[in-house]
């Protein structure tokens, strides 16, 4: 049997039908008459005129009063602008802003629950730092449940491989350190090259379909591949997004932009994520999904796109979770070769915010991928098995704030700040009148 780990924050599991070897295969589960009109009088009216006998009484200096006003409105200002709320208000309307560096630690549980005895194996990767631009640091794990360490697929892992009497609940917890950094690689149309200068060997690795599986979920009369540039429906759906485009710069941001305007964002069902194919069809994806949905358009035209996976913090909920999202293949316009990140449902184009790690990075080769979402087997299969897979943050400091180039200012911020700085400039104003 084997469990898919989840990409979303719905983590409860339950088991699926006996394969035909008798053993269960789990998976995980994983944005829209007025009138003017004046009445006049046949007579006109105003207040009575009063005579003085003497000098009319001095009005009373309020100034401050006013004076109060203003302090407290600059004061809004201050706090608005210059404290971390105003990076909450920009992540209301999920804004552009995310820590210049963070260190964070992240405790990850796994509670597994079983009606029998089985004999089980859970194997997870070891991440890894990312060196380029001081994105990914990894400062220590530390693997509860003293588990084994193996090589696979050019990376180390780790095995629990142990037996679990019925009845019984086991918790298995891996604490992990890291610091991460926020990149935008500012790239444009004006400093990239075309799909023809990217290399043809990291074509032949990445462009073609991946992960193939013995069903048809979707019924659309072929089996399903999770990354699928070759599907008509896809194919021709790419061509009329990039048409002759060559820029790698434009025709990765004109992808981005029809999934951003086409496809809706939706938690996964439990058990596999839906293939590209069929995200295509329903209109909607969660992230691993989408992303699937992008690696086969850019794939189909000729850039290799591929998956990052690993865990996202969100602040507005103080939860990690597991996400997934897209690494791509670039090269500069003096030839470089290099890659970005596109997180397609956190709008992040050729960027990367410190909020995340990453676990595990695909490399293009049939099985590599799919080892990474089941992590979990056991025998026997008739066991009833549940698992339960919890992120808690455990600490996080955060160093800058970053407003990702390209990104959208929220909806009114601008007269957010012109309104209450206009009232500020009127009190000053009556202020330098009346004193």
């Amino acid at each position: 049997m084997n469990y898919k780990r989840d990409d979303d924050l719905d983590f409860n599991q339950t088991s699926n039908p006996l394969d035909e070897e008798g053993n269960n295969e789990f998976y995980s589960s994983k944005d829209r008459s007025f009138s003017d009109e004046k009445s006049v009088s046949s007579k006109k009216t105003g207040p009575s005129k009063k005579k003085y006998s003497k000098k009319p009484p001095k009005k009373k200096n309020n100034t401050w009063k006013k004076g109060i006003v203003v302090l407290i409105l600059a004061g809004l200002l201050i706090a608005v602008f210059f404290t971390p709320l105003y990076t909450d208000i920009q992540n209301l309307w999920g804004g552009p802003v995310y820590p210049e560096k963070a260190h964070f630690s992240i405790q990850r549980t796994f509670d597994i629950n079983t009606n029998r005895d089985i004999d089980y194996n859970m194997s997870l990767v070891v991440p890894e730092d990312i060196t380029g631009n001081d994105i990914q640091f990894i400062k220590d794990v530390d693997w509860g449940g003293n588990p084994d360490t193996f090589g696979m697929h050019g990376r180390d892992w780790k095995r629990w491989d142990d037996t679990l009497s019925g009845g019984i609940s086991l918790s298995i917890q891996i604490v992990y350190e890291a610091e991460t950094r926020t990149l935008d690689w500012g790239y444009t149309s004006d400093n990239i090259g075309t799909i023809d200068d990217l290399p043809d060997e990291v074509k032949e690795q990445y462009n073609k379909n991946q992960w193939q599986l013995d069903e048809d979920r979707n019924d659309d009369g072929q089996n399903d591949w999770m990354i699928q540039p070759d599907h008509p429906q896809i194919q021709s759906l790419a061509d009329s997004i990039v048409k002759d485009e060559e820029n790698i710069y434009t025709a990765s941001r004109a992808i981005y932009d029809w999934i951003n305007n086409n496809i809706g964002y939706e938690i996964g069902e439990p058990g596999l994520p839906k293939h590209a194919a069929w995200v295509l069809e329903s209109r909607s994806g969660d992230c691993d999904e989408q992303s699937f949905l992008y690696a086969s358009l850019a794939r189909a035209v000729g850039i290799p796109a591929y998956m990052e996976l690993g865990v996202l913090y969100d602040r507005m909920v103080d939860q990690w979770g597991g996400h997934g999202w897209i690494r791509q293949m670039v090269v500069d316009d003096e030839g470089t070769v290099g890659w970005i990140n596109i997180d397609q449902v956190n709008d992040q184009f050729f960027a990367r915010g410190a909020n995340r790690i990453t676990f595990w990075i695909d490399d293009g080769i049939e099985g590599h991928l799919s080892d990474y979402y089941y992590f979990l087997s056991y025998s026997p299969g008739i066991a009833s098995v549940s698992v339960f897979e919890n992120f808690e943050n455990v600490g996080m400091e955060t160093e800058g704030q970053v407003v990702l180039e390209g990104s959208e200012d929220i909806p009114g911020f601008t007269l957010i700040f012109a309104v209450p700085a206009a009232i500020v400039s009127i009190a000053l104003h009556k202020i330098k009148k009346y004193s």
